[in-house]
């Protein structure tokens, strides 16, 4: 499905709780959001280098995603969860990061939707790709990957929206994006940081793609 032909369900203001929103992508969304209107509850660890803090709209909370208090605090009051964290060699943090945020989710009075940033190879979406990433970020970052999407995957009493964008770049957005359940990918074109906060801020408000089997997100 390309973007145009995804149509928001409603426009209304809402309260999003994000986190990873100092990173390139998470960044890119922060940014997109508040400019659609909505209110921000952005967790960092270090809350100097959100640079959304000051911008109206924002609640900016100091805390680390493996903190079950710390998400607890973001995720209350929110009508959605964005999370665009990523763990690296010497930080592995997504498998905890994804429970923290489902347990906070569902002791809400009405659970908000989570939508989590993944990758294509995930899951078994694209053994080739997923075999290279391996070897690329070693093995305990892509098994914390995998425990995460696994978490996500398996949960019952949260709407999730699972997203696995392919190649990411840094190149400026094209206002495009092609979204699918086709969990059988193996090459496809990169996608823009931008256009895929674009995909985020989307569903951000529509739940069509809501669904623990994942979205494989590539260039339009």
């Amino acid at each position: 499905m390309l973007r145009d032909d995804l149509t928001n369900e409603s426009q209304s203001t809402l309260t999003v709780a994000v986190l990873g929103a100092t990173g390139n992508l998470g960044g890119h969304y922060a940014q997109q959001a508040l400019a659609a209107g909505h209110r921000l509850q952005a967790l960092a660890r270090s809350v100097t280098k959100l640079t959304i803090a000051e911008q109206s709209g924002v609640t900016a909370i100091q805390g680390d995603a493996t903190s079950p208090d710390d998400v607890a605090r973001v995720v209350a009051g929110a009508n959605v969860v964005v999370s665009c964290i990523g763990g690296n060699k010497h930080s592995q943090v997504m498998e905890a990061a994804s429970n923290n945020i489902l347990s906070a989710a569902a002791q809400q009075p009405h659970p908000p939707r989570c939508i989590f940033v993944s990758s294509i190879g995930l899951g078994g979406t694209s053994p080739l790709i997923g075999w290279i990433l391996e070897r690329i970020a070693g093995k305990p970052t892509w098994s914390d990957y995998e425990a995460a999407d696994l978490r996500i995957r398996t949960e019952r009493n949260v709407p999730v929206t699972l997203v696995r964008p392919y190649a990411l770049t840094d190149k400026p957005g094209k206002g495009a994006y092609h979204a699918t359940t086709n969990s059988r990918i193996t090459f496809a074109r990169p996608i823009t940081r931008a256009d895929a906060a674009a995909f985020l801020l989307d569903t951000t408000t529509n739940p069509y793609w809501d669904g623990p089997e994942g979205v494989q997100l590539t260039g339009g």
